[in-house]
């Protein structure tokens, strides 16, 4: 029969099993560039993580024993209760945090791009095409990105045109060799911009990227699988919203057309596998992330700020 004792010791070695997977997964796997950790803290957070692996082993240890005095066992219980309430308090206070800036970054991109007509809802169309995207990648692809990093340089890739006159954005004709020199260098704006922020390094490589033709005639002249994964994602995304959402200079192309001019594009400035990942998804799904997107910038109109 097990002791009193030894009972509350093997239900603290589950529970620190239970508080390791938590710290693995929330602290390390899903450590996006918002949460991600200086190489002190990082530093800091491998030796917790060790140390709670060797309080585990020593709990193990604690129960092969005949005997251990039931104060000892109720000790080690309740001091892994407590250890368990304050890890799960901080792993909420990190959720809460990256919500809330997830939802500023939305509604900041929103309200810039609802006064321009020729944007509308482009870059949150993006955000929700690459997540879209990214929830149809094969298991492998999908474990090699952070969900929640893509999200953040969808959002934010076209954040360095913020840095190119308006007149030159605004333009309803063709642009000459000095503007279009201009466009020409959003993408190393908006990774500038966001490389100012210690943690976004990555985000700011993909949004950097995210013009690169995969035949090495883009900006930098990075081929295939030389581009990101990240970026490569975006660029269909990026692309298929250009195609489909209106503009003041041009006519939106419909489902079907846009699809055929995805196709056209694919192995030249498109990755072809992500291109043909994208049109293998239903088009009621493609439509559905148009109508969120409609429905968010509803939200963030003009007319609901005067």
């Amino acid at each position: 029969m097990i002791h009193v004792s030894q009972f509350l010791i093997l239900l603290s070695v589950v529970i620190m099993i239970f508080n390791i997977l938590q710290y693995l997964v929330s602290g390390i796997f899903h450590a996006d560039a918002l949460l991600k950790l200086s190489k002190k803290r990082a530093s800091l957070s491998i030796l917790i993580f060790l140390i709670m692996i060797a309080t585990t082993a020593l709990f193990l240890y604690m129960y092969t024993l005949h005997y251990v005095d039931e104060i000892v066992g109720i000790t080690i219980f309740l001091s892994t209760l407590m250890l368990t309430v304050f890890s799960a308090g901080t792993f909420s206070r990190y959720r809460i945090v990256k919500l809330r800036t997830q939802r500023l970054i939305k509604a900041l991109i929103g309200v810039i791009e609802a006064g321009d007509a020729n944007l509308d809802g482009h870059s949150l169309y993006v955000m929700e095409l690459t997540m879209l995207i990214y929830g149809n990648l094969p298991l492998r692809l999908r474990c090699s990105l952070n969900q929640d990093s893509l999200q953040y340089a969808a959002l934010l890739f076209d954040v360095g045109k913020l840095g190119v006159p308006r007149h030159i954005i605004d333009k309803k004709g063709k642009l000459s060799a000095s503007e279009w020199s201009f466009v020409r260098r959003h993408p190393e704006i908006g990774a500038m911009l966001l490389q100012e922020i210690p943690s976004f390094d990555e985000v700011s490589t993909w949004i950097k990227y995210h013009h690169e033709r995969v035949d090495g005639t883009g900006y930098y002249q990075l081929k295939g699988n030389q581009i990101p994964l990240a970026s490569r994602i975006i660029a269909v995304a990026d692309t298929y919203s250009a195609l489909t959402m209106n503009r003041n200079y041009k006519s939106s192309h419909s489902y079907q057309e846009a699809v055929m001019e995805l196709k056209l594009a694919s192995g030249t400035q498109l990755d072809p596998k992500i291109v043909a990942l994208f049109c293998s998804i239903p088009e009621y799904k493609v439509e559905a992330c148009l109508a969120e997107v409609r429905l968010t910038m509803e939200r963030y109109s003009k007319e609901n700020f005067r």
